[in-house]
């Protein structure tokens, strides 16, 4: 596609921080010499020339929207930011909150015609026709979320309203239409891209237009996820559970950027009306909107990279490898049973207490039937005929949804039994094949990363007391879903080794 690439950037909800996001975006791709074009395109309630310090909106997005002919480059002002400039709507009137069709169709051409290399939208909050229309003609759109169940549940919404949206726009609106009765069986009202899809194939052939029409539909809906203000490693694993709880419910990948900290850097840089990245380019808050901007260049970067939806099996259920042990089954089995507990805020919004109740039922079955030695062959001797898999399958989202590596890049995990000493190499093999580096894991637990790097190397000169070393191997066997109790017990017994051998040496 000709013309600038485009990143909508939303917020099912209001409060999430997105034009926080859409700015820094910004201003991160034009550190990197990108030609960028932020654009206010929250209608009626603009706000995005606070966050990157433009002094000058004299020129607004109403004034393009009053002017039939009018070109959107003629409303662009300068921003501090070398390379990045703004189509502001501040001081917009309030008619600009709706505008006429016309006046949409104009500004959604006139974006591709810019002269840049990049155009960031930040649209506004909720799901009118002109956010979703802005949204799904963006190359990449960006849903932003927060850990409250409020704007989980939203987000959700979101996702359904924007598919059943692209339909009827491409004319299969009829597909979408059902009776009062009908849509209360629905979670908010709204059918799930999969509800239609089940519909339709009640109603046509597999090979109709109209079944095929909906499968196109599902494969080109891809809204990406960022989870913002993560007070807490609870918050950061929770973008990662929505996304795979949204993938598993609509049959529509909903890969997960990553988290932003929340961080008192934000507020101080907003009311110094000075961009973040610039204000505060060391803080966890930059450092993470970086990362979230570097992946999304890798989407265009890295065509070959494939995003796939969970398949229907056992081990997809429990979100395990077919090569998964015992312990690995029982740890993935009690906190797949918290995320989709009656009270989590995963599911608010996603299942109705009837499909809740079928879902718990499947993941008992799957557990006990995994659990089986017996039961447990007769399944993977129906699902692998020529024998299971001897690496690990990496490209399954049943790893948590997010951007799925290539098949084969990563090596397999080690095998352990209750007997395992945990040294630094094996933890080493552990993470590798988990596909996390030192840095993400620095990131998530707020370990230093010269101290991750000093318990794999078994560094021990380098590692403070053992209750410090004590509480690092903690959150480290956590995230790689590692017998905690025995790395810990079998680590530190070689810490304690080596400091008593130094003792005496000394």
């Amino acid at each position: 596609m000709s013309g600038p690439r485009v990143i909508a950037i939303a917020g099912a909800k209001g409060g999430t921080g997105k034009s926080v996001i859409a700015a820094n975006i910004g201003v991160f791709l034009a550190t990197l010499g990108k030609r960028v074009v932020l654009i206010d395109a929250a209608l009626g309630a603009a706000t995005l020339h606070s966050f990157v310090g433009a002094n000058d909106t004299s020129q607004t997005l109403a004034g393009f929207l009053a002017n039939d002919g009018a070109q959107l480059e003629e409303n662009l002002v300068s921003t501090p930011i070398s390379k990045l400039q703004l189509v502001s709507g501040e001081r917009d009137p309030a008619w600009t909150a709706n505008p006429r069709i016309e006046q949409l169709e104009s500004f959604r051409d006139s974006i591709r015609k810019l002269d840049a290399d990049y155009v960031v939208l930040d649209l506004a909050p909720g799901t009118r026709e002109c956010v979703l229309d802005l949204f799904l003609d963006a190359d990449t759109g960006i849903l932003v979320c927060s850990a409250e169940p409020t704007a989980v549940e939203l987000t959700y919404r979101f996702v359904k309203a924007a598919f059943v949206h692209s339909l009827r726009r491409d004319g299969f609106g009829f597909l979408t239409k059902m009776s009062v009765e009908e849509a209360r069986r629905y979670e908010g009202g709204i059918p799930a891209p999969s509800d239609l899809l089940r519909r339709g194939l009640d109603r046509f052939d597999e090979g109709s237009e109209e079944v095929l029409t909906l499968r196109s539909h599902m494969k080109k809906l891809v809204p990406y996820m960022v989870l913002n203000f993560a007070r807490s490693k609870g918050d950061m694993d929770l973008g990662r559970d929505i996304a795979t709880a949204a993938t598993r419910r609509f049959g529509i990948v909903l890969p997960y950027l990553g988290h932003v900290e929340y961080d008192d850097a934000v507020w101080v840089s907003l009311r110094r009306r000075r961009p973040l990245l610039v204000e505060h380019p060391e803080s966890r808050a930059s450092k993470c909107i970086e990362k979230i901007t570097r992946r999304v260049l890798g989407l265009e970067a890295d065509s070959a990279r494939k995003m796939t939806l969970p398949g229907t099996s056992l081990y997809d259920l429990l979100e395990v490898e077919p090569t998964a042990s015992e312990e690995h089954i029982r740890r993935a089995n009690r906190r797949i049973r918290l995320v989709y507990a009656k009270d989590s805020p995963v599911v608010g919004g996603l299942y109705t207490e009837v499909g809740l109740d079928d879902l718990h039922r499947r993941l008992e079955e799957a557990y006990v039937t995994l659990m089986n030695p017996a039961k447990r062959r007769a399944n993977d001797l129906a699902l692998f005929p020529d024998g299971i898999p001897n690496e690990p399958i990496v490209d399954r989202p049943s790893a948590r949804i997010g951007i799925a590596p290539v098949v084969g890049e990563r090596p397999g995990a080690p095998e352990v039994d209750d007997d395992t000493e945990y040294t630094g190499e094996l933890l080493m093999r552990f993470r590798e094949a988990t596909g996390l580096d030192l840095r993400e894991i620095a990131d998530r637990s707020k370990i230093g990363i010269g101290y991750l790097d000093a318990i794999e190397k078994e560094n021990f000169e380098e590692l403070p007391a053992v209750v410090y070393i004590r509480g690092f191997l903690v959150e480290y066997a956590k995230m790689l879903e590692l017998d905690v109790p025995r790395v810990v017990e079998t680590y530190l017994s070689r810490v304690r080794l080596w400091r008593e051998e130094t003792l005496q040496d000394s």
